[in-house]
């Protein structure tokens, strides 16, 4: 079993486990991964069975928050998160667990939101996920 300290350790910047074996790993930044993994077969794999899956994220904000819902984790694991992504967890009952919190993920803790933090206020999932025209 992964922890969190071992993947904030790591050079990955996603990591999906599935019944304790890793599915999905990229070190791309930002939502990419999140966007890649929800476009392959192993996500229409395993969200047609209910499995036990573990999101690790190195940064959190409002729009991965937005996207793991629709992977439909049963927890979620992170360094450094958003109050967005946070409030995201809370709305679905997503269980997290984070070693710090910001107000906004921009360069970690910034006076601003992100690009993404900034799309998503105000959408669903679905309707961010629309909106990226997969």
């Amino acid at each position: 079993m992964y922890s969190l300290e071992q993947f904030k350790n790591s050079n990955l910047s996603l990591l999906i486990v599935c019944n304790d074996e890793p599915i999905f790993q990229s070190d791309a930044g930002a939502i990419a991964p999140l966007i890649e993994f929800i476009k392959s077969e192993d996500f229409k794999k395993f969200s047609s069975e209910k499995e036990q899956i573990i999101i690790y994220d190195k940064y959190i904000g409002r729009a991965a928050a937005l996207l793991m819902i629709l992977i439909d984790p049963n927890k979620v694991c992170t360094p450094v998160i958003s109050q967005f992504g946070r409030e995201v967890f809370e709305q679905y009952q997503i269980e997290y667990e984070a070693n710090e919190e910001v107000k906004y993920l921009m360069g970690v803790a910034s006076e601003d939101m992100c690009k993404w933090e900034k799309l998503t206020v105000g959408k669903s999932p679905e309707e961010f996920w629309a909106m990226l025209g997969e």
